[in-house]
């Protein structure tokens, strides 16, 4: 499996002309294989342009990328096949369905690789379990689907190609709840069941919360916060500054302080918060 690694990465756009612009300055970040680690910034604070870096899609201005201990940009060979093994899922994938039907767009990226006959079929219903997209749909046309269906059938045809690192931005832009809940179940399960490294570009702070191992903050192109969820939020303060939201059970957290009670500034999840109202002893009455 994939550990990422990545040193003094720095991207610069348009670089020499007058619309010359950092996106993301000299990061240094190593993602072990098997994490799933969120990561969040406000709009332009470089979490996409640091994604992007990691199957290849950008070349560094200046930096390595490294997949397990390699340069990925050693080679033309090595680096179509990082784009294998690093599978990208864009925000809002489903603009860019395009086959027939649902079986030959979850087939594209598999069929890329040079798998055919039974073994891109099985890639293609495995991808398809995964994401959540029912076999039933495979001789529909994409474009008949549902926003969610589409959704599903779009990452289905990146997880068919089983990348080792799986990378998403805001998978669950524009969804209801419940088909929120069904995508992020889904990521999970891939995870857990293939070992799987997993990034999650997220704008929702209790999803990052409940489901991060690890949490990456990103400010003006720059590395502000690396930590578990409880470490990163305890700096609640500091992300409000930056223009970031904190998970409700933060806030929730922090205006108990305010009244007295004895509450760890640490919480962000409900049950970390329901806990910690259980223990409290000191200021105002539990």
């Amino acid at each position: 499996m994939s550990e990422i690694r990545l040193e003094g990465l720095r991207h610069v756009y348009s670089r020499g002309t007058p619309f010359e612009k950092v996106a993301i300055d000299h990061i240094d970040l190593t993602i072990p294989q098997g994490q799933l680690v969120v990561i969040l910034g406000h709009t332009g604070s470089g979490k996409s342009t640091l994604v992007q870096h990691l199957n290849g899609l950008l070349s560094p201005t200046e930096g390595r990328v490294l997949l397990d201990g390699e340069d990925i940009h050693r080679s033309k060979e090595a680096l179509r096949q990082t784009r294998f093994q690093v599978g990208l899922v864009f925000q809002y994938p489903e603009y860019q369905l395009f086959g027939e039907t649902v079986r030959a767009d979850i087939a594209y990226g598999p069929g890329n690789m040079g798998l055919t006959g039974a073994e891109l079929d099985e890639h293609i219903r495995a991808g398809a379990d995964f994401a959540g997209v029912d076999e039933a749909l495979f001789d529909d046309s994409p474009l008949d689907l549902s926003g969610g269906q589409k959704r599903r059938v779009a990452i289905a045809g990146v997880l068919a190609m089983e990348p080792e690192v799986l990378i998403l931005d805001e998978p669950t832009a524009g969804l209801d709840p419940a088909g929120c809940q069904d995508i992020l179940r889904n990521i999970r399960r891939y995870r857990d069941e293939r070992g799987a490294t997993v990034l999650l570009i997220s704008h929702d702070m209790n999803i990052a919360a409940r489901m991060a191992d690890r949490i990456v903050v990103m400010n003006h192109g720059t590395l502000a916060y690396d930590g578990t969820p409880r470490e990163v939020f305890s700096h609640a303060a500091e992300l409000q500054a930056m223009g970031l939201d904190i998970p409700a059970s933060t806030a929730v957290a922090m205006r108990l302080r305010e009244m007295g009670f004895d509450i760890p500034g640490d919480i962000c999840t409900a049950a970390q918060l329901v806990e910690a109202i259980k223990r409290c002893k000191g200021g105002a009455v539990c």
